[in-house]
């Protein structure tokens, strides 16, 4: 073991820190300092180098940088005594106090204490002291976060704004006009099936801004959308716990759905927040092998068509091929005269989905409640709430239209102005798929035949 002067003209290192969960019973790094220098000004020593680890606990294993930089001057000898507030300033559990005391052995440097006075770890005393101070300390910060978690706990169940700002609402609750009217045009536009990097991209082309000034992004409104805050719900550990104390943007159902379409695992087949660029890709299926068709120039014709995908060792055949212009107009059509001839009450759909959805999302809490209880096993549990979750995904979420959408001769009208995932949702709300058969002429001049369309229509 190295001895240190610890007299007058001795080399002193201060080291200060607080940490956020103890910002209520803490000193700053302010105060820390000015006793600290007080203390090395009472006995004469010189402070060649101070430390300072602001908002970093030394209880959660953070890394900081102040008090690794700290033991490479001790280690160096380039400092004889080290001055802290209070011995917790340095570590709050005892495997990093352990290795202090190595470090105290091979350096003889001590710690002194504006509020422990000199903790001197080369005698059995000393370490004593620093271990129960330690303990002590350990202890303070096991209850202080143990009252924080239930501080925000109660906050939760009252209902109470959480405090930060986010896009549509100001850091204490209120609505920002301009941004809710943004959310509920996102919200309308999802629900009718338009794709999220479509929806971005028109965002920024009309310079509406994010929260933070940038482009809109796919993931971004993602986000927002799937936040239950925008419809006046407070979460708390990512569970809903109470109606908040701040005005919705939207309805709870309307959340519900949202957070339904943007749960993983619910994509529902698609691709979520890509850009739609071909119409009827997946929805055409080869008669001979069952495969999704894919857009294509036909090598003969030149013209932009259809066709089941050769991949080698797939079971796609490659042997079927159909126009594109001409196949997508016609099942449009087809589309349009069955929304006008099949009345759809949207409320009395979304409703029942609605139920169905919550009397599942019951059952699975249920299921959870008698997991804590130990009703069930770990594997009894996950078995049947794998089971629960198969049943949810066999209803997906209603396709919303706009009113000016909702019949067959307003869509005519409005087709070509509809993004290509917009048109996409309406096709998918009409087809559950459609066959593509063989040529049935097969000389003379290729004409577009409609009868090679085989429409399976949703019930």
């Amino acid at each position: 073991m190295t001895t240190h002067r610890e007299g007058e003209n001795a080399r002193a290192a201060i080291y200060t820190r607080i940490s956020k969960d103890l910002a209520l019973e803490g000193l700053g790094v302010a105060r820390q300092l000015k006793d600290c220098r007080a203390l090395a000004e009472k006995f004469g020593w010189t402070v060649v180098e101070e430390f300072e680890d602001n908002d970093i606990s030394a209880s959660g294993g953070k890394s900081r940088p102040d008090y690794d930089r700290l033991k490479a001057l001790m280690e160096a000898g380039g400092v004889d005594v080290v001055v802290v507030y209070a011995a917790d300033r340095l570590h709050r559990n005892s495997r990093e106090l352990e290795d202090w005391i190595d470090l105290a052995a091979r350096t003889g440097i001590n710690i002194h204490s504006v509020t422990n006075g000199t903790i001197d770890l080369s005698t059995p005393d000393g370490k004593t002291i620093a271990r129960v101070v330690t303990a002590f300390a350990a202890g303070e910060v096991a209850k202080t976060k143990s009252r924080i978690l239930r501080k925000h706990l109660e906050l939760a169940e009252s209902g109470a704004w959480f405090g930060q700002k986010c896009y549509g609402y100001t850091a204490d609750g209120k609505i920002i006009e301009e941004e809710a009217a943004v959310i509920k045009e996102m919200a309308a536009r999802v629900l009718h099936g338009e794709g999220f990097n479509d929806i971005a991209r028109d965002l920024s082309a009309r310079g509406i801004p994010t929260a933070r000034g940038a482009n809109w992004r796919a993931a971004t409104i993602q986000n927002i959308l799937k936040a239950p805050r925008i419809a006046g719900l407070r979460v708390h550990r990512g569970k809903i716990v109470a109606k908040g104390q701040w005005e919705a943007i939207v309805s709870e159902e309307t959340s519900a759905m949202l957070r339904a379409k943007l749960a993983p695992g619910r994509s529902e087949g698609k691709k979520r927040g890509g850009a739609r660029k071909h119409l009827l890709t997946g929805l055409l299926v080869c008669h001979k092998c069952g495969t999704g068709m894919v857009k294509c120039i036909n090598g003969k014709t030149k013209k932009p068509s259809y066709r089941c995908p050769r991949n080698a060792g797939a079971a796609a055949c490659g042997g079927t091929t159909i126009v594109a212009a001409e196949t997508e107009a016609w099942l449009a059509d087809a589309a349009f005269q069955f929304l006008d001839e099949r009345v759809i009450d949207e409320a009395e759909t979304t409703g029942e989905w609605l139920e169905k959805i919550g009397a599942l999302d019951a059952r699975l809490e249920e299921l959870a409640g008698d997991y804590g209880a130990g009703a069930i096993s770990r594997n009894e549990w996950m078995a049947a709430r794998a089971a629960v979750e198969r049943q949810k995904a066999q209803y997906p979420v209603p396709i919303v239209r706009p009113r000016e959408l909702t019949t067959g001769a307003m869509l005519r009208a409005a087709w070509t102005d509809l993004p290509t995932s917009a048109q996409r949702a309406v096709l998918d709300d009409v087809f559950v798929k459609v066959v593509v058969w063989p040529r049935r002429q097969v000389t003379g001049q290729k004409t577009f035949d409609p009868g090679r369309l085989e429409p399976v229509w949703r019930a």
